[in-house]
């Protein structure tokens, strides 16, 4: 929540002077907010994480319970801004979806790196409050986090050097790059689309994408359920 209110008092003092804003300052300020909270969820939140003793209970109790918490702040933020910036319920709605998303995924990774917890004699998670007991930072935490900013940065750094070298792509293309990453989602459906009739709008392709990555997000939970299942040696 901290981070939250610091985030949107850096941005919108960037703005300058707030009576002086124009509706196209604002719906960019609002952009450079969901891009600085999706910096919070899948960098800053895992980095955190992950630099902690493994939870009693296991990782998945842990993640379930810090994304309930840094989600909610982020739809709380994102469906006003249907009345204070003209965009659709749409192109809000397939924010929210692929920012839950991309939660979901990154969750799924820092959950298999903190573990599953001790187990009691009938194999069983030991149902109680979480419990942080005294355990250092591994490698495997290290590879986990690379893995998730390999995950998180890949598009944007690929963006930029595409655009570094001067090469030409479609607009399918550009719209699946703009996608494959948190901090570049919001502002590709965000982004203003005033020949379409609306601030903001969405399309197939769009669609597509955030599903895609929806999918991915479930798969990866089910993969961490199906190895914690796997007898161990």
């Amino acid at each position: 929540m901290a981070y939250l209110l610091a985030s949107t008092l850096v941005v919108f003092l960037s703005l300058g002077d707030p009576v002086r804003v124009t509706a196209e300052g604002y719906r960019e300020g609002v952009r450079m907010l969901i891009t600085a909270i999706a910096i919070g969820i899948t960098i800053m939140w895992p980095m955190l994480r992950l630099s902690q003793a493994s939870p009693v209970g296991g990782g998945g109790h842990a993640v379930a319970r810090d994304l309930m918490i840094l989600l909610i702040p982020l739809q709380a933020v994102l469906w006003p801004q249907t009345l204070l910036t003209g965009w659709t319920f749409s192109a809000i709605g397939a924010a929210a979806l692929t920012l839950l998303a991309w939660s979901l995924l990154v969750g799924a990774l820092v959950a298999a790196g903190l573990g599953f917890g001790q187990q009691d004699t009938h194999g069983q998670s030991k149902l109680q409050e979480i419990q942080y007991a005294e355990n250092s930072v591994t490698i495997a935490r290290t590879l986990w986090m690379l893995a998730i900013l390999t995950l998180v940065l890949a598009g944007p750094l690929l963006m930029v050097l595409i655009r570094s070298i001067g090469r030409g792509s479609s607009a399918e293309f550009q719209v699946m790059l703009g996608m494959s990453s948190p901090l570049t989602a919001p502002w590709e459906l965000l982004k203003d689309r005033v020949w379409t009739g609306h601030r903001a709008a969405v399309g197939p392709e769009h669609w597509r994408a955030v599903w895609m990555t929806l999918s991915i997000a479930v798969a990866a939970w089910v993969l961490r359920a199906l190895w914690r299942r796997q007898p161990s040696a």
